[in-house]
């Protein structure tokens, strides 16, 4: 629902899946509103074909039919796309709909016409629940298929640096609802005396009087909001990724930390995060009960094992090769269009058009 040169987490997603079945010898028509900057398209050969929030929703329904039509397309994955998801009836090919939220309208939207969907996929078990029982998904046709990125191509060794300091990195700004921010900042200003040998660096937007008392201590450095690029390259100086989230998806910031080796020390809340490491492995699940010192006694084992450290952050690389590469997640999505659920002989006679809001 957002043009390819801006948006974030679902666009960033839809991005990174574009470009791998393009590596894949895939044709790609990427289905968005008209970008201003058309290098990531072009750079990609990939064809674009403009739903804007403006265009007449009727008309631009009925073009798109038409087009799938033309250019015989084999399938559709649709990633919060309000027009393509309300043409699903009169479509003859294969139609998944990835599910990015378990609520507000980015859920019900990706259930919309869910009888007219192959499959509607979910990011995390907690998400496939809430599409089950709330929104009357089938059990068969709603399947998981974790978040995949492309490889950020960081170092992963935490050798050479010589200074004995286990640095975390946190990049939830002051986001308490969703982030637990809240809980950083208590592990910061509630354990002074855990931190020895520990620094953390805090990216992300923070209120002036969170700034004025974290500034206060001598083993945090704010960064505030930073481009995705400088956050990457931050991440290969980095030993642990801070992730105590009390509602997520399938968190993209994670996966970037195991690409990077970094030792993710998430949380139990909701979402993926407990099925996307195994604690004690590749990366530790600590409980948003007791969140903040768990954390800190997690992050001094850490750095008083160095041998144990470096062993985890390659571990955490492998995890991310092996399940979260936006390569796999396009080789599992076009397994399930090769299986398509739904009877498309008699395609309906009438769709609801949804104009988007």
């Amino acid at each position: 629902s957002s043009a390819p040169d801006r948006g974030s987490g679902i666009m960033a997603y839809a991005r990174d899946l574009s470009s791998a079945l393009v590596r894949l010898g895939i044709e790609v028509h990427f289905f968005s509103p008209r970008p201003k900057d058309c290098s990531w398209v072009e750079t990609n050969a990939i064809r674009h074909f403009s739903t804007d929030q403006f265009d007449h929703p009727l008309k631009r329904a009925r073009e798109l039919i038409q087009y799938v039509n033309d250019n015989a397309i084999d399938g559709v994955i649709n990633n919060d796309n309000p027009l393509l998801q309300s043409v699903a009836p009169a479509l003859r090919c294969p139609f998944i709909s990835i599910g990015h939220c378990d609520s507000q309208s980015i859920a019900a939207l990706a259930c919309h016409q869910a009888r007219w969907s192959d499959y509607v996929v979910a990011i995390s078990d907690d998400m496939r629940r809430v599409f089950i029982e709330r929104y009357g998904i089938p059990a068969i046709k709603c399947p998981i298929v974790f978040t995949g990125v492309d490889d950020i191509g960081v170092p992963t060794s935490a050798d050479g640096r010589g200074d004995g300091r286990l640095r975390l990195i946190f990049t939830g700004g002051f986001n308490t609802h969703l982030k637990g921010a809240d809980l950083v900042y208590k592990a910061v200003t509630g354990f002074p005396t855990l931190w020895d040998g520990l620094t953390l660096d805090w990216y992300g937007d923070v209120p002036p009087h969170v700034a004025k008392r974290v500034r206060e201590t001598d083993y945090v450095r704010l960064h505030g909001r930073v481009p995705r690029q400088q956050l990457i390259a931050a991440m290969s100086q980095g030993d642990a990724l801070l992730l105590p989230s009390r509602r997520e998806g399938c968190p993209m910031t994670l996966i970037e930390a195991l690409s990077a080796g970094l030792v993710p020390i998430t949380s139990d809340g909701r979402g993926a995060m407990r099925w996307m490491i195994t604690s004690g492995e590749d990366g530790f699940i600590c409980y948003l009960r007791h969140w903040p010192r768990q954390m800190l006694e997690t992050a001094a084992f850490l750095r008083s094992r160095p041998t144990v450290l470096r062993e985890m952050k390659s571990r955490a690389r492998t995890r991310y090769l092996h399940s979260f590469t936006s390569t796999g997640v396009a080789h599992r999505l076009l397994a399930l269009i090769a299986r398509p659920t739904v009877d498309r002989r008699r395609p309906a006679g009438s769709i609801e058009v949804l104009r988007w809001h």
